[in-house]
């Protein structure tokens, strides 16, 4: 503990009060950490599968463009569907939402894109 502050002016019970709050605080920011890391390898492994089945469908000689990129079962009259702000990723309502950005803009997302 090399960021400990200076405690040498405290009673050894306040200090051992202080020092397991501060342990306390970097357990959980471990557990953060390793939460967020499970949340982003959980993001890569969706992403690959999506370009797994995309890879699939081309080799197939299915066409994407009117079709959910993610679940590969909506079709989209005239090709329209929603495409993602994040990963620009074409998707259909059940796999992705309307989200309003911090500048009050309105824009369509994939659903896990937003677990970043």
């Amino acid at each position: 503990m090399a960021d400990m502050p200076d405690l040498s002016h405290l009673t050894a019970e306040e200090r051992a009060i202080i020092e397991s709050v501060m342990m306390r605080q970097k357990q959980e920011e471990e557990r953060e950490n390793e939460i967020m890391r499970r949340k982003q390898d959980e993001v890569a492994v969706l992403e690959d599968t999506i370009r797994h089945r995309a890879e699939q469908q081309k080799k197939a000689g299915v066409e994407l463009d009117a079709t959910c990129h993610i679940c590969l079962k909506t079709k989209f009259a005239d090709g329209i569907g929603h495409i993602c702000h994040y990963c620009s990723i074409r998707c259909c309502a059940r796999c992705g939402g309307k989200v309003t950005l911090r500048s009050t803009k309105v824009s369509y997302c994939i659903l896990f894109s937003l677990k970043l």
